[in-house]
């Protein structure tokens, strides 16, 4: 029991640390996950506070797992697992399930598990924290009490350090498609020769009140079997495009996704995913940076947003903006920068730098970058 426990011990620490850390690197999105858990339950109440509670789940997890590996407070360590545990793995059987959410944002964007592997994941350290759980005894102080204070005091300072400068500042390792140095235009298709969606005809007949599917090799005879319906069935998924989403329109909704991309040189695009949901107080800084750009560089400042027009004309005129909104889902706008507002940088369709609310750039820096 004591190998066993020693084992469940390492294995569960140093889980914890790394899905904690990955989450901790995108607070903003895993922030994303908990408002979409929260509309799956019917508790949008919560979402106001969704960002704060996602820096508090990175840093406990973490810290749970550095405690577990120092072998500190290991009976209240052990409860605090197993209830945690017990929690995400009937959340995880949930979307397992029903398949209400498509992942449950374990490891962020890094690993992207599919319910039914989050299931399977949360009952093996189930298992483990089990084993923990009845083994506590044999975990004991790796150091002495001052030691174990001194290092439990420098981890929590610096996974918080860590996790809201990842807020305030980006990922410090960005996974998602729009990353630096991705190109837009390259992403939105699949490589040559990628398998694509297989699909099969279904015919649905109705017998005695039900339905019943076949395919059409095995079209039954019987004519009690009433024909109901046709549809195509997927039998197995093809290559989807990392980015099959970036779609941009004006206010009279004509597209310009192709203009922005197939324009050569470099784009300054300005990211507001909803205009009231973002930090105050940079409008001035975004209004000089937008007219340094168009005077001096004599070229386009593009800004994209999921807003209403009527509020967006509003805001529009508050602020003094000469620059033009376009219109984006904001799906792709919460993946395209981890900040409200957020200033991407572009020289064609490739993404050169990426800078969030709270270091908005100046001319000056934005043309460092483009030397």
């Amino acid at each position: 029991m004591k190998v066993i426990t020693q084992f469940s011990r390492i294995f569960v620490g140093v889980l914890f640390i790394i899905s904690g850390l990955i989450k901790a690197n995108d607070t903003l999105g895993f922030s994303y996950k908990l408002v979409e858990y929260f509309e799956v339950f019917h508790m949008p109440f919560f979402a106001p506070y969704a960002v704060a509670m996602a820096m508090f789940i990175c840093i406990f997890e973490i810290m749970c797992g550095v405690v577990l590996l120092l072998g500190a407070f290991a009976r209240l360590n052990a409860w605090l697992l197993l209830l945690m545990i017990i929690f995400f793995t009937i959340l995880t059987g949930y979307s397992a399930i029903t398949g209400k959410v498509s992942d449950c944002g374990c490891f962020g964007d890094a690993i992207k598990l599919k319910p039914i592997e989050s299931f399977y994941k949360d009952l093996v350290l189930l298992v483990l924290i089990l084993f923990i759980f009845i083994g506590v005894k044999h975990i004991k102080p790796l150091l002495n009490k001052g030691i174990t204070s001194i290092a439990m005091f420098t981890s929590f300072s610096v996974i918080s350090f860590f996790t809201f400068y990842t807020y305030m500042f980006l990922p410090v390792k960005d996974f998602l498609p729009y990353k630096v140095g991705n190109d837009i235009k390259e992403k939105m298709f699949c490589p040559p020769g990628s398998p694509t969606d297989s699909m099969v005809m279904v015919f649905i007949y109705s017998k005695d009140g039900k339905d019943y599917e076949f395919d059409m090799n095995h079209i039954p005879d019987d004519t009690t079997f009433i024909f109901k319906d046709r549809k195509d069935k997927l039998v197995r998924e093809g290559c989807k495009p990392p980015i099959h989403d970036f779609k941009l329109y004006d206010a009279s909704g004509v597209e310009y996704t192709d203009t922005l991309l197939n324009d050569e040189g470099y784009k300054l695009i300005l990211v507001q995913k909803q205009i009231d949901e973002g930090r105050t107080g940079q409008e001035k800084k975004m209004a000089q940076l937008a007219n340094d750009w168009t005077s001096k560089s004599k070229l386009k400042f593009w800004a994209l947003t999921s807003s209403g027009s009527e509020q967006l004309e509003a805001y529009r005129h508050e602020n003094q903006f000469a620059f033009p909104y376009y219109s984006m889902d904001q799906v792709p706008l919460k993946s395209i920068i981890r900040s409200n507002p957020g200033i991407i940088l572009m020289k064609n369709s490739t993404i050169i730098k990426k800078w969030g609310a709270y270091n908005l750039p100046s001319y000056e820096v934005v043309l460092r970058y483009m030397k």
